[in-house]
This record gives structure tokens, sequence and C-alpha cells, in this order.
């Protein structure tokens, strides 16, 4: 978003792309009667997860004897290697050596068996896979029972964790079911309903379940959190350091919720959090001139049709509740404001690392001989968005003898627990 201002002109960059979590261009979550209408009493709701999106190719093998199912039926079997790919009229072919290839006129279902999951690739999936034709590539789309789903997302999300941190686990999950309930058809362009990836919750089929994450999803079974009896928004991220965000501080385009309010995540009586243990609970990211430069080329060149080659001076602006940042950076093109999120991503660890740790920045040094600035520190905490349930505070805090309900009503403030299902 452009914006004049006296005597120069700033760049307010407000990226989207920022949300790290979950479609932040999608419409609120339905109400739980939206969601299970029609279904039978007391069964979970399907779900669609896009696990290869517009590839060239999709690899079917299985365990043992898989169906797909055409406009005729064959089988596969645990010896065979099928290759799907987009067909001839926005069908689905399907080769596999030594064998006669199949050709569906619209998109082919792969099924397998209850106790033999499909493998696409390296990674097997329950349910079934529908594989359709998208633009000359093709889609795999696993369609799941949401429950089976959870199992393959909860250790991807909080971790391979030990039965004592089951509570904090069973807070992860009735999180990330939260997130998919309410979330169902955010993708319906895409033809699915969710992306297996960081886009929306990593999801690595059955091949990556764990017995606490399973067990954590089977004792809070059809349990989500509910504001006014609608599904919140369940956003998560790793490490607050020290307080978590309200969702307008790191999304400033997002209107204030009533349940994702900016808490404390300070151990009673301490100066110290909960999360502390987190690996970057407080870090230090630094940059040479070339380094910083490089970084503001990659990163500002969609954006700006000139890229800085100077940078004269690096401030923090203000900084919100729970301390993100707003920056300004003196450039020789003009000057650039970063808020909030926006700040992770335009200012990234290197050119094509990753992106900064947090927005919640405790200090910035620079050293500027001659106007000119040839290193830059920047002091921060925290890891991810900030906003939600803080994932390596809920270990704490469940290490401190709270249990998941307590856990969840802390991080979601005027929040419910209701048994969906």
């Amino acid at each position: 978003m452009w914006r004049a201002e006296p005597h120069r002109v700033a760049i307010v960059l407000m990226m989207l792309a920022a949300a790290c979590r979950p479609g932040e261009s999608r419409p609120g979550p339905a109400g739980p009667s939206d969601v299970l209408a029609g279904l039978p009493a007391g069964r979970a709701p399907a779900v669609r997860v896009g696990v290869v999106v517009r590839a060239d190719s999709v690899v079917v093998t299985g365990p043992g004897d898989i169906t797909a199912s055409t406009e005729a039926r064959a089988y596969f079997t645990a010896s065979e290697r099928w290759v799907l790919r987009a067909g001839p009229d926005g069908g689905v072919s399907a080769s596999s050596p030594g064998k006669r290839d199949m050709v569906s006129r619209g998109p082919m279902l792969v099924r397998g068996t209850p106790d033999m999951p499909i493998r696409i690739d390296s990674l097997r999936y329950r349910g079934e896979i529908l594989v359709r034709s998208d633009g000359g590539a093709v889609t795999a789309v696993n369609v799941v029972d949401l429950e089976e789903y959870l199992l393959g997302v909860v250790p991807h999300e909080i971790g391979r964790r030990p039965p004592t941190d089951i509570e904090a686990v069973k807070a992860q999950a009735v999180s990330a079911r939260t997130y998919a309930v309410g979330n169902l058809g955010g993708r319906e362009r895409e033809g699915f309903d969710f992306y297996g990836t960081v886009l929306d919750q990593v999801y690595r089929g059955a091949g990556d379940e764990d017995s606490v994450s399973s067990r954590a999803v089977r004792e809070t079974r059809g349990e989500i959190i509910t504001h006014d009896g609608r599904p919140i928004l369940a956003y998560y991220s790793s490490t607050c350091g020290g307080r978590t965000a309200a969702i307008e501080e790191s999304w400033p385009w997002r209107a204030p919720l009533p349940y994702l309010k900016s808490v404390s995540d300070l151990i009673p009586g301490t100066d110290s959090a909960y999360c502390a243990p987190s690996n970057r609970y407080r870090w230090s990211t630094q940059w040479t001139r070339a380094q910083l430069l490089a970084v503001l080329g990659q990163s500002l060149r969609e954006v700006l049709t000139e890229v800085p080659d100077t940078v004269r001076d690096v401030e923090i602006r203000s900084r919100s509740t729970s301390g993100r940042a707003t920056l300004r950076l003196r450039t020789d093109v003009r000057d650039i404001v970063l808020r909030a999120d926006s700040v992770r991503w335009i200012l990234r660890t290197s050119a094509d690392g990753p992106i900064l740790n947090s927005s919640r920045i405790d200090s910035v040094a620079i050293d500027a001989p001659g106007g000119i600035v040839e290193h830059l520190t920047v002091h921060g905490g925290g890891w991810g968005h900030g906003i939600g349930m803080c994932q390596v505070g809920a270990l704490g805090r469940a290490r401190a003898g709270q249990r998941y309900d307590e856990i969840l009503r802390t991080y979601y403030t005027n929040t419910e627990i209701q048994k969906l299902y």
C-alpha cells in the first residue's frame, strides 16, 4: 500500500503472504450445524487434502492390492508402480511397465484398504486418492476422515512428544481440529479443503503417525474451540516470546477478534515465560551491507520498480503491546516502512533463506560510518506470527500441571470447548 508523506514517499509493505498459517483471504468459519449438515449422527466429516498439487505426474503404489476406479475397474498389486498423468480431454491416464495403460474421461479414484494405505511417491495415505487433470498437470487429493487426517497432522505441528506432554498434545489436537472444521471448503477453487503444507497444516499421511499424538486425537475426538457457538480461527505458532499477539498486531489488515487477544505467557510470580525453553525465545540476526542489499533486492523486487542500492538508517518506529515492531528503513530510493508480520517476509535472514523468526523485535543496532549502513543486527524473540496458542508455551503449561482445556482457554480468550460429534 502506497502512502504519500510530506518531504518523502514511504512504502508501507503489508504482505498478505505473511499469514504464515492458514489462508488469510478466506471467509470466516462456518457454524457447526453448517459443517455437519447431512452427515450421520456421531460421524466425523470427510476432508480433502491437496497432497500433490499441479505436478507433472503422480506415482501410486501400495503395500497390498489397491483399486483404481475409472470407467472400468482395475487392480494394482503391491509390486506395481503406476504413473498417473493428465490425459486427453481433461482425463487422467495411468501407465505401468508391462501393463496396459488405463485412461479415464474424468478424475481417477484410487482406493486402498483400511489396513493397507495407498502410497503416493514416498508417503502413505489412508482413505482415497482422487487424481484429476489440472491444466495439463495433475493434482492428487486425499479424501479422508477428519480424525484420521489429524493423526497425520498433530505430530508434525507439535513434534513427537513423550507421554508426559500429553495435555499439550491434546491442546494441539483440538486446535488443529478446530482449524480444519472452521476452514472446510476454504480452498474450493483449488478443488480441496487444505494444502498438506504450512499453507494450512502440515500433513504427511499415515507413515509418520505417533502414539502420543494418536492418543491425543482419540481422547479429544470431536472436540473443537468455539466462541458464541461457532468454531474459532484457531491460529497457533511455535514461540510467542513471552506474550502472544492479538490478531491485528501481527496482521494489521485483519479486524480484532474477541478470542485472539494478546495474552501473557509469563509464569506467575516470575519474569520467565512458559515458552522460554524454546531455542528461539531470544535470538539475534545479522547482515552485512552486501547481505542486506541482496535481501531487500530479492524481497522488494515484486513490489518496487526500483530497489535500493544504499541503506542509510534502520530504526524501530513503534511496538505493539506484544512487542511486534514497525521498522523504518531509510534508503537512497525512498523510506520503506515494514509493519508487523511484513517485517519477517521483507527482512529475510538471507536472499534465498528463511524469513525472519518473528516481528517481535527488542532492539536494532547499526554500524553506519559515513551515513551508510555497513552492518545491521536485530535482536528479537519468538518464532512465528505469535497469534493464538503458543506451542512451546503449551508444553511448558502442561509440564506445570495445566490441563489441555485450561491451556486452550488461556490462549483463546472467551471461548468454550464443544463436542461437535
